[in-house]
């Protein structure tokens, strides 16, 4: 079997991962990358307000071009934001190609009150008029599912986020990298206007030691009277991520509103770097993990504050949780490859029990 996988090629956890899982298991895999089209003003413009330009159009060209060339089985195309209904209809014409396509962020929230920026409805109109375009969509959360058969889809399956293994594992620092990385309590990840920047600023007030790794919206007016203590901050990837999870005694995940996350990614990454998992409380995170066993939750900044100085008090807890959590990652199955061999299993079932 052949596949193509159609994204932006930007994060090595995503398609690269991915990619790598699914060769594993004997598939051929061939790669699209857009990124090229949307790195210029215009494709940048394009892309953020989900405009019909020349660069998504001259993207789309491409791409069917490259599939005709390739002649693939299956496309999986990765959070196609600027994949075009006319394009999905070209390359359907071979009633052999079965077109899939991959969505973890949240598609729905802007049409239901999400606290989204104003322009996503037009960030995500062009993927929702091509969605009946897709034999099959795979999502993070149910709701898109309900918006995407009211749409007219009729294949959607809930597709769980991942950890990769040759990524996310625990590592020995060496001295040099305990001086970067080591610290009672991490946050690697971006801001979001959701005041998880006063869980850090309670935490650093408590006297902990706590490191924090993001994007450039942790900017001094964000962090405000912590922001001499953090520094520049900057984004960490790859080993370096993996470094900075496993420097922690614990590791704090918060959940984006934008996106109405009841777990992310990092919720198997930390566990699986052997790190105690530290995280905003939600029920679907309690069915993943049993609370104060293999993971720790919290819902306020007291309660934030008073598990984490407890739990520096005691590191055999820490060392017992983490482990704990890293035998539940690993037994349920939620690494790359296993989500590869679900999405194997899940297509050569539709292409052999249903007519596409």
């Amino acid at each position: 079997m052949k596949l193509l996988i159609a994204g932006d090629w930007l994060y090595p956890m995503y398609e690269a991962a991915f990619m790598r899982a699914v060769q594993s298991q004997g598939w051929n895999v061939c790669k699209f990358s857009w990124a090229q089209y949307f790195s210029s003003i215009i494709g940048k413009a394009e892309s953020k307000w989900g405009l019909l330009g020349p660069m998504t159009l001259s993207m789309n060209n491409i791409f069917v071009r490259k599939v005709i060339q390739e002649k693939p089985d299956v496309i999986l195309v990765w959070r196609g934001i600027n994949m075009l209904a006319m394009s999905l209809k070209k390359i359907k014409l071979n009633r052999k190609l079965t077109l899939v396509s991959y969505n973890h962020d949240d598609f729905t929230g802007p049409y239901v009150g999400a606290p989204t920026p104003y322009h996503h409805k037009l960030f995500w109109k062009t993927f929702l008029n091509s969605s009946p375009n897709y034999h099959i969509h795979l999502v993070k959360r149910i709701d898109n599912i309900q918006h995407l058969n009211l749409l007219g889809t009729s294949r959607a399956y809930v597709f769980p986020m991942w950890y990769v293994p040759e990524i996310h594992r625990p590592i020995k620092l060496t001295n040099e990298e305990k001086a970067r990385f080591s610290c009672d309590i991490v946050f690697a990840g971006h801001h979001e206007p959701d005041g998880r920047e006063n869980y850090l600023k309670s935490l650093v007030k408590a006297g902990l030691h706590v490191r924090l790794f993001g994007g450039k919206y942790w900017t001094p007016e964000v962090l405000g009277e912590t922001a001499q203590y953090f520094g520049k901050v900057h984004e960490v990837q790859g080993d370096d991520y993996a470094k900075a999870l496993s420097g922690a005694s614990m590791c704090l995940c918060f959940l984006s509103k934008l996106n109405r996350d009841t777990y992310t990614r990092r919720c198997f990454e930390i566990p699986a770097c052997g790190s105690l998992l530290l995280s905003e409380r939600t029920a679907h995170l309690q069915q993943l993990f049993r609370e104060d066993e293999e993971a720790v939750f919290f819902s306020s900044v007291d309660e934030l504050v008073e598990k984490a100085l407890w739990l520096k008090s005691y590191p055999e807890e820490i060392n017992r949780i983490a482990a704990a959590g890293k035998r539940r990652v690993h037994a349920d199955g939620h690494s790359v490859d296993d989500r590869a061999r679900q999405f194997i299993e899940l297509v050569e079932r539709v292409r052999s029990t249903e007519q596409l």
